[in-house]
């Protein structure tokens, strides 16, 4: 009698045996040649719209002469000219004084951010109480000073006693009596007279000691054929100051951005001068078209010799402005001492210096 033999599995060895089967199948599958492609990849790379660049903000530089080659006005023709202002992202209207310091009226009246003024004139507005701040010190020695003919045997200020000296606009300049001052001289010791911006009261002899602004008016009377001795105030030890860029505390205060991009724009644009006088000396012509190319340079040339400092073109301290305003009140060209730190604010630029911004 024959008998089979039934052999009972438990539930796990079903279960395993299941999963052999299934794997087995899975291979045979795979190694055919219908294995459906696999799914592309989805990108997870999200695309962004770029955020639009704001539109250049508007502003007008006033210079506070006629188109010509001081520093200033040559860092604005040619931050402008050159895209230093765009790269800022500033649209920058130019424009020029025409007297009666209109390019101060408009700065107080918010038409004009930014103008010129010499440091001086910024102590005397400030003093007066009007928010006028300085914010780059161009003139580091002032622009005004005194010619002789060569033949008079005037070479230091000592040599002006007894003699005629010319003076502008009513006002006997602190600078001439601080030159006097340093020779043991007063007023009484010489001849004042009250003359005119034209230079032929120099070249026709009607004094014999003449006011000019050193930038400008010794090429002229060269020009005219007169050989001239220059006497520069800061040479015998007087306290002057030149241009500045001028700006309303309002603007500092609300948007010290803007003024710092402007800052920037020049200042790299004083750089780009040095480097290339002539070429900035036709930029200033695109301004000031029929203007002596030659004189323009001459002026540009002491400008910019008046600007440089070690440490950087458009720096200034409190002791420069402190001496200045010292001046002033010592020989009454101010009624009273200002605070100098309301006249001026060099942090901007000591800054564009500090971070390596202005090389």
């Amino acid at each position: 009698m024959a008998f089979a033999l039934r052999v009972r599995t438990s539930p796990v060895t079903r279960l395993a045996t299941l999963l052999v089967a299934l794997a087995a199948t899975a291979v045979v599958a795979c190694s055919g040649d219908n294995v459906p492609p696999a799914p592309a990849p989805t990108s997870t790379v999200a695309t962004s719209t770029p955020t639009p660049k704001p539109p250049p903000a508007k502003v007008t530089f006033m210079a506070g002469f006629r188109p010509q080659a001081n520093l200033p006005f040559v860092a604005a023709y040619v931050a402008k000219e050159k895209g230093f202002f765009a790269d800022e992202n500033l649209d920058v209207e130019i424009k020029h004084s025409s007297g009666a310091d209109e390019h101060l009226k408009f700065l107080l009246e918010g038409s004009v951010q930014f103008t010129t003024a010499t440091a001086a004139q910024v102590l005397r507005r400030s003093g007066d109480g009007l928010p006028v701040v300085a914010v780059a010190l161009y003139g580091q020695r002032g622009d005004q000073g005194y010619l002789a003919r060569a033949d008079s045997g005037i070479k230091t200020p000592a040599d002006l006693k007894g003699r005629t000296i010319g003076f502008k606009s009513g006002v006997v300049p602190a600078e001439l009596d601080g030159m006097l001052a340093g020779a043991g001289l007063k007023r009484d010791d010489v001849k004042l007279v009250s003359v005119g911006f034209d230079v032929r009261a120099f070249i026709e002899k009607q004094v014999e000691v003449y006011p000019v602004f050193l930038s400008n008016e010794p090429f002229a009377v060269r020009k005219a054929g007169v050989d001239v001795t220059v006497l520069d105030p800061a040479d015998f030890g007087v306290p002057t100051l030149g241009l500045t860029t001028l700006v309303n505390r309002e603007t500092l205060t609300k948007d010290p951005a803007l003024v710092e991009r402007y800052l920037r724009a020049t200042l790299r644009a004083v750089v780009w001068t040095q480097a290339h006088p002539d070429e900035a000396v036709q930029v200033v012509l695109k301004y000031a078209p029929g203007a002596d190319a030659a004189q323009q340079r001459f002026l540009l040339e002491k400008d910019l010799e008046a600007a440089r400092r070690a440490d950087g073109i458009g720096r200034s301290s409190k002791e420069q402005w402190q001496a200045l305003a010292d001046t002033l009140v010592k020989y009454q060209a101010l009624p009273k001492t200002p605070d100098v730190t309301q006249a001026f604010d060099s942090r901007l630029v000591d800054g564009l210096y500090t971070r390596g911004e202005i090389k």
